[in-house]
């Protein structure tokens, strides 16, 4: 879980380029702004309206920016084609091909597996996706154009388990 973090983190941070920096920037000067409104207006009704409005786009307006720039700029798709435990050794490999469905070419990427034990009720699936078995992160440095689909394999080496789920979640940089 806490490589996990870690990683969401510093993913978070080393992906935001010009127009994410824009985009926020832009979110807090108005969040600033209906906050400044809020104490300016004498009518309660509006002012407790601005002031909401005001808290809300500071707390969650970068966030919403994040996502929806994501979604934009770095959107990827990834196919997993076979995955492969191997008998002689403590190895799993996974293979399958990355796509760039984002208006951007893509510099690099960073490809984060996540394995966790297989859940059949709501909580027991929230529980192994919170804390998984294992979490690798590949660096995919070749670039990958629009519209350009790439191959990609990924060995988890002390891989011992029998059962398993396993993600994939691809996190390009333009």
């Amino acid at each position: 879980m806490a490589e996990y973090l870690r990683s969401f983190i510093y993913y978070t941070f080393d992906s935001l380029t010009k127009y994410d920096y824009m985009a926020i920037g832009w979110i807090l000067f108005l969040a600033l702004l209906l906050l400044i409104l809020a104490a300016i207006v004498k009518k309660r009704a509006l002012s407790y309206l601005s002031l909401f409005m005001g808290v809300l786009l500071l707390f969650a307006g970068p966030a919403a920016v994040k996502s929806i720039m994501d979604s934009y700029l770095r959107k990827a798709d990834i196919q997993v084609e076979s995955t492969k435990r191997l008998n002689y050794s403590s190895s799993l490999i996974i293979e399958g091909k990355i796509k760039n469905d984002s208006e951007l070419d893509f510099s690099r990427c960073d490809l984060a597996v996540s394995i966790y034990r297989p859940a059949y009720n709501f909580l027991d699936r929230a529980a192994a996706v919170l804390k998984p078995i294992a979490v690798k992160i590949e660096r995919t440095d070749f670039p990958i154009a629009r519209n350009e689909t790439k191959p990609f394999r990924i060995i988890v080496d002390h891989f011992s388990t029998q059962e398993f789920n396993l993600t994939v979640q691809p996190r390009c940089y333009p």
